[in-house]
């Protein structure tokens, strides 16, 4: 979304992150509040988004028969409980 026309949003906080905010607002090492609330979340979103991509590739290189195993355990347990079988299977 960056480059593109900023959205406005209102949002509740903490008093202390507010101050830290403003903090970094007054020594210069954020432009703004909502600039250090945009990189926080930018930040966040990067992680997250790194952290999807490991698990992918973790997924792609599981041992599929242990899986299969485990899956089946899990589902047996979840029968014996009254559940529907887990995603997937």
């Amino acid at each position: 979304m960056s480059g593109d026309r900023k959205a406005r949003i209102s949002i509740t906080v903490d008093p202390d992150v507010v101050e830290y905010a403003e903090h970094l607002v007054a020594i210069g090492k954020a432009a703004s509040v909502a600039a250090v609330f945009n990189d926080a979340i930018a930040t966040k979103r990067l992680a997250d988004q790194r952290a999807l991509a490991l698990l992918r590739e973790r997924a792609r290189n599981a041992d599929r028969a242990k899986v299969q195993r485990m899956m089946a355990h899990v589902n047996r347990q979840l029968a014996e409980h009254g559940f529907p079988k887990a995603a997937g299977e």
